[in-house]
């Protein structure tokens, strides 16, 4: 197949033009990287992204419980008042009258 005299040819060339062989290889591995590099930071803007998401739903779930905890405060705080200061309490089953409007 391959006569003995080609592969001294190719060998030869190589040798001769090893700079050549070595750029190419060089250019090769940086197209390489540069595909990696590419994939990586699509992979980590669709990860933001979704952090980013996250983020915002956590914020409308934090902004929910502190109006769930303000108007909780609300009802506790006032009825404390009324305990203390006017001694008022919450009357008994027994002594509620039900009013029925015609």
């Amino acid at each position: 197949m391959f006569s003995l005299e080609l592969l001294q040819l190719i060998g030869a060339d190589l040798r001769r033009y090893w700079y050549l062989l070595l750029l190419a290889m060089l250019v090769l591995i940086s197209a390489f990287w540069v595909v990696f590099t590419a994939q990586d930071a699509r992979q980590l803007t669709a990860r933001y992204n979704d952090l980013l998401q996250q983020r915002d739903q956590l914020d409308v779930q934090w902004r929910h419980l502190l109006l769930e905890e303000q108007t909780l405060a609300e009802h506790s705080r006032i009825e404390t008042l009324a305990r203390k200061q006017l001694d008022m309490q919450r009357p008994k089953p027994s002594n509620e009258q039900v009013i029925r409007q015609p």
